[in-house]
């Protein structure tokens, strides 16, 4: 009896090649798996896999990360997968939102070369990213150790500092960064908004991005950077004579063309619509970003129909796309068609009720009030983040599994409760909000607003989430008088034509948790006192659990 014939590594070779040439890629990069374990070493292998991860590198430079992922998971899993694959495949996995598979990549990655500087590094920004900054911190220490200081590595010790609110240090961090290479915009980006969030004062905020355009005026992206700080500092004019300045050295940079269309809708529909167009042309005429820039340019225009269809494109594309469901939202209000109602169903899909006890404290009114004394020693920060929703306040992310503070790790349990019963009494259906219901749910992110008199939520979604809240935990008297200080649902961000006023407000409480679809606009109403009053809130977004 003859033995089995194995595959020959040639013929895998070609298999591989004639798949990925005809876009079967996971095929294609199955065929490279096994030439790998057969043949690690042989030059034909190894020529082939350089050319799947230059092509991986690509697709996720051009924002085709599921292409790019499909090819490079398979090879991850090989023994033989070296750094280039590694690094790749965790990126992949971010630019799908898996940070939790990402961590796993690259721990995985630094398992197999302890030593390797990268490994470490890719591995603490992850953990930076997710609040689990003390085991960044020490990744990051040891590599520096190891290999020395790096602008890469003080970059993202400088994020960890800045999640165990080591501020002076992060700060230092940065301005290293800076200085060695002026045009690292996420150095950039995160110096800035640490300066503004520390004193609240533009001109300092953005004097290191200032000095590098003056030696740079090309450097586009620190354009963008700074105008998103003087659009969140309320100097939307100004912000766009930023983005202009930059266009008049190139006129088609899709990037300045998306910005200036989403900073001109706040004061001048007409200007937006003439960007969003010109992005459009600057792109590819299936460009999601471009398609969304100009569908909302449509509503501050009074297009309504043109508005719809762009939407209905992009959501049969994905059902789940949180901006296309505000935009077909938007548009069928603005139309006057029944279906809007059906998106924005205040009646059944806005939920409030008190939140639950956790065990440990004799009452809701106990537990609310320890909650809020440990927040406020959390909020030592002056003003919000750049590019957020709130105004006048401070935002601090939480991790409750990693906080020092037992009311803070009890929240999960505090919420369990409302957040289930709020999914039961959804049930199931083919609506967005229904047909993503699986009876569980994750939360996607978490974090606590403090908001000081005059302050508030400009109108925002969360395009990334499922279901979105609110937990109110302390209140200003402001909030007895109607209006001040509630939560309001259906008003867009920028100015239509015709008007999208709110249509649904909801007066705070002390431990009431709200719970609404995360594709529905929401703000707050202004709220005036005196300098010792605030408004407390925790967030979270969920999404769907497994």
């Amino acid at each position: 009896m003859r033995p089995a014939s194995r595959v020959s590594v040639p013929d895998l070779l070609r298999t591989a090649s004639r798949s990925l040439e005809s876009g079967r890629h996971a095929d294609g990069a199955k065929a490279l798996r096994q030439a790998l374990d057969l043949a690690p070493n042989a030059a034909a292998v190894v020529g082939a896999m350089a050319q799947l991860t230059t092509l991986a590198r690509t697709w996720l430079m051009l924002g085709q990360a599921p292409i790019a992922l499909a090819s490079l998971a398979p090879l991850a899993q090989s023994e033989h997968a070296g750094a280039a694959v590694m690094a790749l495949y965790g990126q992949a996995l971010l630019a799908v939102g898996c940070k939790a598979d990402a961590e796993a990549a690259f721990r995985a990655w630094l398992q197999k070369d302890p030593h390797h500087k990268d490994a470490a590094l890719q591995l603490a920004a992850v953990l930076a990213d997710e609040g689990k900054s003390a085991e960044a911190e020490t990744l990051v220490r040891g590599a520096i150790a190891r290999h020395g200081v790096t602008v890469e590595t003080a970059f993202v010790l400088g994020r960890t500092l800045l999640g165990l609110a080591r501020f002076d240090e992060a700060e230092a961090e940065f301005r290293y960064v800076v200085r060695s290479q002026p045009n690292h915009q996420m150095a950039q980006a995160n110096l800035m908004e640490l300066v503004w969030m520390r004193c609240g004062d533009v001109h300092e905020s953005s004097r290191a991005i200032d000095d590098a355009l003056l030696a740079q005026p090309q450097l586009g992206g620190l354009r963008i950077t700074k105008s998103r700080l003087l659009l969140s500092a309320r100097m939307p004019r100004e912000a766009l004579a930023e983005l202009e300045a930059g266009m008049a050295i190139a006129p088609r940079d899709p990037a300045l063309l998306a910005a200036a269309s989403a900073v001109a809708l706040e004061f001048d529909g007409s200007k937006a619509l003439d960007y969003a167009r010109r992005l459009q042309e600057a792109s590819s005429p299936r460009d999601r970003a471009a398609r969304i820039a100009l569908g909302k340019a449509y509503l501050a225009t009074g297009r309504g129909c043109d508005a719809l269809e762009i939407a209905e494109a992009i959501h049969l594309s994905n059902p789940s796309d949180g901006q296309a469901l505000a935009l077909k939202a938007d548009a069928l209000r603005m139309l006057g068609d029944g279906r809007y109602c059906e998106l924005f169903d205040y009646q059944n899909l806005v939920h409030a009720e008190l939140i639950d006890v956790p065990e440990g404290w004799v009452n809701r009114e106990a537990y609310v009030s320890e909650l809020v004394d440990d927040l406020v020693r959390l909020h030592v920060l002056k003003a919000h983040p750049i590019g957020n929703s709130l105004r006048e306040g401070s935002q601090i992310p939480l991790v409750p599994a990693d906080s020092s503070f037992p009311s803070i790790r009890a929240f999960p349990r505090a919420i369990d409760g409302p957040v289930h019963r709020y999914i039961q009494k959804m049930g199931r259906g083919n609506d967005p909000m229904r047909r993503r219901n699986t009876g569980r749910y994750e939360i996607n992110g978490i974090w606590s607003v403090r908001l000081r008199p005059h302050g508030f939520h400009v109108n925002h979604y969360h395009p990334g989430g499922w279901i979105s809240s609110v937990c109110y935990l302390s209140l200003p008297p402001a909030v007895q008088r109607r209006g001040e200080g509630w939560l309001k649902f259906g008003e867009p961000a920028f100015p239509t034509a015709p008007a999208l006023g709110p249509e649904y407000f909801l007066r705070p409480a002390p431990g009431l948790l709200v719970l609404f679809p995360s594709y529905m606009w929401h703000g707050t109403v202004p709220f005036s006192g005196g300098e010792h009053d605030s408004r407390m809130t925790i967030a979270f977004d969920a999404i769907p659990g497994g």
